[in-house]
């Protein structure tokens, strides 16, 4: 019996992706709340998403396929909103 083998292609985010424009931001270091970063990626790169989408993206990040990147989490001070930081 053989076992079915999967393989992931390792390789950084196109920056004409939205997986690349998060990347990007996140790249320029800091805590990043979803918020901050749209408003980031809209500035630098004139892309709107949406928070879901944002958040989504940071997911994807974390898993092979997108680079197994590091995304650290954390409840932001005084506040019950979540915020993101790239482990380099």
């Amino acid at each position: 019996m053989t076992q079915t083998e999967f393989r992931f292609d390792v390789k950084e985010p196109d920056i004409s992706t939205l997986n690349g424009t998060v990347l990007d931001v996140l790249q320029r270091g800091g805590w990043w709340m979803p918020h901050e970063l749209i408003n980031a990626i809209q500035f630098a790169h004139d892309t709107l998403i949406s928070d879901s989408s944002c958040t989504a993206r940071l997911r994807d990040l974390r898993k092979p396929q997108y680079g197994a990147h590091t995304i650290e989490k954390r409840k932001r001070e005084n506040s019950r909103a979540y915020e993101y930081r790239l482990m380099q």
